[in-house]
């Protein structure tokens, strides 16, 4: 049994069954007494003996509650809960990914992700604790020669077809006409995965996204948004030698009428936020979620 705490995110079981009767009305006490009978949940206790359950717990049960519905048994529950244990620490997914698929079994690699997609793990963490990492230690051996080229390629469309699949799966309902994010990578810029995250996160959060890809000219960035009208104009760079692009672009976006708000991610823009943020564009980074939702929330409210 969990040690005994009086932490204040700790909720009592009569405000855990109001809250998740919300969605699943068959939640009563008696149902979670028993789910905790069957060891499917570990609910921390008071001195007094009372029910006290955290945040984690609720998303537990919630998981329970959805595979149940999916009619699965009780011996398959615990099974998927044993395996999302397993595959609950981020960095080891990521090693076992890059190891996978630098061997070669891009397949399992990817597969790999995917279950870990299954049992639950978020696409935020996915992204931003999985894939990121392990794509930046792909791009840190290949400079140290440690891989080849071929294996740096291989890698990078088996991430590229993950990331794909798994904004397929978390893309909420976005309307993709007037409005939203246009996203490009900078001209010269090849590395578009860092975006295709973000765009893959604001996807999710429902918001739109025209995606332009890489190596984007800045004639074609204006006519792109000239005809989106996008509320938001995304822009990637990884090397330092491209940051003149996102501040001739930003310069050519902030004359247009009504001018789009201006964001840019990738390395280059970690490395040097203060001098990208005096060109008036907001630094964004995959390893700042908050920013992400901070775009988001801010994106959504000006739809409403």
């Amino acid at each position: 049994m969990r040690e005994r705490h009086t932490e204040p995110d700790l909720v009592p079981i009569g405000a855990v069954v109001e809250q998740l009767q919300r969605d699943y009305p068959d939640v009563t006490h008696s149902s979670l007494r028993f789910l905790e009978r069957e060891r499917l949940i570990t609910p921390t206790r008071t001195p007094g003996g009372h029910r006290l359950f955290t945040p984690d717990d609720l998303r537990r049960i919630r998981q329970i509650k959805d595979w149940q519905a999916q009619r699965l048994s009780l011996d398959e529950i615990r099974g998927r809960l044993e395996e999302q244990a397993a595959v609950s620490d981020p960095a080891a997914l990521a090693r076992q990914f890059l190891d996978l698929a630098l061997a070669g079994e891009t397949l399992a690699a990817q597969q790999t992700i995917l279950t870990a997609s299954d049992l639950g793990l978020p696409i935020t963490t996915l992204f931003a604790e999985v894939l990121r990492p392990a794509l930046w230690e792909l791009g840190d051996r290949w400079q140290r020669h440690e891989v080849s080229v071929a294996q740096e390629k291989e890698v990078s469309e088996a991430a590229r077809d993950l990331i794909a699949e798994l904004t397929l799966r978390s893309a909420g309902s976005v309307d993709t006409g007037e409005g939203g994010v246009v996203a490009a990578c900078v001209a010269g810029e090849r590395h578009e995965l860092g975006l295709r995250m973000i765009s893959g996160l604001l996807r999710a959060r429902g918001v739109g996204v025209h995606f332009l890809g890489a190596d984007v000219a800045q004639n074609f960035l204006l006519d792109a948004v000239t005809r989106r009208r996008p509320r938001a104009v995304l822009m990637s760079a990884t090397g330092d030698d491209l940051l003149p692009a996102i501040k001739s672009a930003a310069a050519a976006l902030s004359a247009l009428d009504p001018r789009p708000r201006l964001l840019a991610g990738g390395q280059a823009v970690e490395r040097q936020p203060e001098l990208v943020a005096s060109w008036g564009v907001e630094p964004l980074t995959l390893g700042n979620l908050d920013s992400v939702d901070a775009l988001t929330v801010s994106l959504l409210g000006d739809q409403r």
